[in-house]
Parts: C-alpha cells; sequence; structure tokens
C-alpha cells in the first residue's frame, strides 16, 4: 500500500486517533477555562459594579452563552451568607466518540461580595 510498512501505517493510524480525541476533548476543557475565569471574574467585582444576586446570576449565563459553555440556569446556584455569596455551577459536557457517548462533570465555585441587601 503505497511502500509503506506495517509500522508505518501504525503509526499514522495512531496519530489520527490522537488528533480526533484531542478535537474532541480541547474544547470542553478550554471553554471551561474561558468560562470559569469570567465567573471569577465576574463575581469578585459584583459588589465594585453593584449587581444584586439576580443580575449577577444572568451576567453567569450570558457568559456561558458567550464561551459556548451548556450551562442552565437551573445549573447555577448563590448561596448567599451575609454580605457575601458563593456561586456553584455544575454542569456537563456530551462527549460523542460514535461508539461511546458519555458526558465531562465540570464544576466551578468562586466566593464575592454582593451589593445591597
Amino acid at each position: 500500500m503505497f511502500g509503506l510498512t506495517s509500522r508505518r501505517v501504525i503509526i499514522i493510524a495512531s496519530i489520527l486517533i490522537v488528533i480526533y480525541l484531542a478535537q474532541q476533548y480541547v474544547p470542553p476543557y478550554f471553554a471551561r477555562f474561558q468560562f470559569g475565569d469570567d465567573v471569577r471574574q465576574t463575581v469578585k467585582y459584583a459588589a465594585a459594579s453593584r449587581k444584586g444576586l439576580e443580575a449577577v446570576r444572568k451576567e453567569i449565563l450570558r457568559l456561558a452563552e458567550e464561551d459556548g459553555v451548556p450551562v442552565t440556569l437551573k445549573d447555577i446556584r448563590i448561596t448567599q451568607r451575609g454580605p457575601s455569596f458563593s456561586v456553584d455551577i455544575d454542569y456537563t459536557w456530551p462527549i460523542d466518540l460514535r461508539l461511546h457517548h458519555y458526558n465531562i462533570p465540570f464544576h466551578i465555585s468562586e466566593s464575592g461580595e454582593v451589593f445591597g441587601p
């Protein structure tokens, strides 16, 4: 076959498999990194930008849509403890490897201060 030995065919097949797997796994982790950074900035500066809890929730949902992360309102849990609050986000990213389908679970947790009562 085109002068290729069986060893070269195996090496080429391995490289193609690695490229395919990277194409499936890199985007979810990269999007999670971007989204986590956006959530951190939103929560950290919520009091300085005079945002309430609902405004923070809507901002996080907008950022998720912008970053292409599959997060819904029910995935965002905000807990207030006095002047501070914490945001916990649990979501899954579906992976389709043609022969095997599963979800990668992600968790983001940040704390900050809220503006107003």
